[in-house]
């Protein structure tokens, strides 16, 4: 998978750049004044890797599967999603779900890993003030989600494999977080207009969708792994920042007299009902958006924004270093060895759907696999193995039959080297 044969599997670990260092590529090839005056916030854009070279997107060779691993581990139960054609899965672990072929989504990424982290940063302080970003790992043959469109612009990293992406149009331009399309109901029909874009992105190459843009993709033979960098434009805009200037300054007491507190605080119902003097609500409203507009100006509205943007980066930063302590409940990394627990055997079938593990006191235990799961699971002895040369097309499908057998109690995983004690986890 990608451009190094097995999905994420590195060259060498030694050599990868930093998330500063693919920050800076991206500015250096991409984000330069060209962009920001044709494409941001107007079109769609493909930067095709093939055609340009790989520079704009170093990610391929700082992102590998053990980093994923790592990263489902510690978001497992706060920002981990699993979704197949809009649906959540109920399976018992991301394993388990990845494997039935529901996409990965880790929302606020680069809470869990330092290379998405600096990736963040770096861009938020070059360009954006802020930005965050999301893994989606989509397994073959599979769609995580339907046509929509989202609020936010997107800057779409792609790490491993290739996925077929259509963009349509941008039924409502710039749209705020309310006019999203496809969320909760297809989009119809009437608002889909012609293709911008109808393509397979491939590792290195960037992909670039201004909110308000209808957009899909799907996965065909390979998994596919992107990072979609993700700016809060509709955030960002006046009217919405206005509003939130409005918020600050009635919570703050600047606008409030006496009688406007009170209307404030008061309920819609006297007036729903009839109850209530319309002339007189009228008054108390108009004299507070007169105290509002006579205070507003551009400068307060910026200096608010940037209030609330650094207390969001001062969040981010506070939840990175939270967040990407330790490795979660992982055990599994390409550079540890495996193998059956003292007493166990397998058997299956390759190309099975089924795998029957046996103990030594006579207990018998089956097991639902995967057919490409079996050549995996038949390879596996009572000689401890290294996870990276265990036969397997996909390094994070390795990763995830590894971390369900180990979950099962059928095998043992060796913190250490050969040259080492040997450590022998219970799970």
């Amino acid at each position: 998978m990608g451009t190094k044969g097995c999905a994420g599997d590195p060259a060498s670990a030694g050599s990868r750049p930093s998330g500063a260092d693919v920050a800076e590529g991206l500015c250096q090839e991409l984000l330069d004044s060209t962009f920001f005056q044709e494409n941001w916030e107007r079109k769609p854009f493909h930067f095709c890797a093939a055609e340009k070279g790989c520079s704009a997107n170093r990610l391929p060779d700082a992102l590998f599967a053990d980093d994923l691993a790592a990263a489902v581990g510690r978001a497992e139960g706060i920002n981990l999603k699993m979704f197949r054609s809009n649906e959540t899965s109920d399976l018992e672990t991301p394993w388990h779900s990845y494997l039935a072929g529901f996409s990965m989504v880790i929302n606020q990424a680069d809470r869990h890993l330092k290379v998405l982290f600096d990736l963040c940063k770096g861009l938020g302080d070059r360009h954006f003030h802020h930005v965050f970003a999301v893994v989606y790992l989509t397994p073959p043959g599979s769609q995580a989600v339907r046509v929509h469109t989202d609020d936010q612009d997107v800057i779409l990293l792609q790490v491993w494999g290739s996925k077929h992406w259509t963009v349509y149009n941008a039924p409502t331009h710039l749209p705020y977080t309310e006019e999203m399309l496809g969320k909760e109901q297809a989009v119809p029909g009437n608002l889909i207009g012609p293709k911008e874009l109808d393509f397979t992105i491939r590792p290195h190459d960037v992909l670039y969708i201004p909110r308000g843009y209808l957009h899909e993709a799907a996965t065909s033979t390979e998994a596919s792994l992107h990072i979609t960098l993700t700016v809060p434009t509709s955030d960002y805009c006046w009217g919405v920042q206005m509003v939130k200037q409005l918020n600050s300054e009635l919570r703050s007491g600047q606008l409030l007299t006496p009688d406007s507190q009170s209307l404030c605080q008061a309920s819609l119902a006297e007036c729903l009902a009839g109850e209530a003097p319309k002339d007189e609500l009228d008054g108390k409203i108009q004299d507070m958006l007169s105290r509002f507009l006579s205070n507003l100006s551009a400068e307060a509205v910026l200096k608010g924004f940037e209030s609330r943007m650094a207390k969001t980066n001062l969040g981010q930063d506070q939840q990175f270093s939270q967040l990407s302590e330790g490795s979660g409940n992982v055990l599994i990394s390409r550079n540890r060895r495996v193998r059956l627990m003292y007493g166990v055997t397998c058997f299956c079938e390759e190309g099975s759907q089924e795998a029957i593990f046996g103990r030594a006191d006579g207990r018998c235990m089956r097991m639902e696999i995967t057919p490409s799961s079996s050549k995996l699971i038949r390879s596996l002895t009572d000689t401890p193995q290294w996870v990276r040369d265990l036969p397997c097309s996909d390094s994070f499908e390795r990763l995830c039959i590894l971390h369900i057998l180990l979950d099962a109690g059928v095998i043992q995983v060796f913190l250490r080297g050969p040259e080492e004690s040997l450590e022998m986890p219970q799970r």
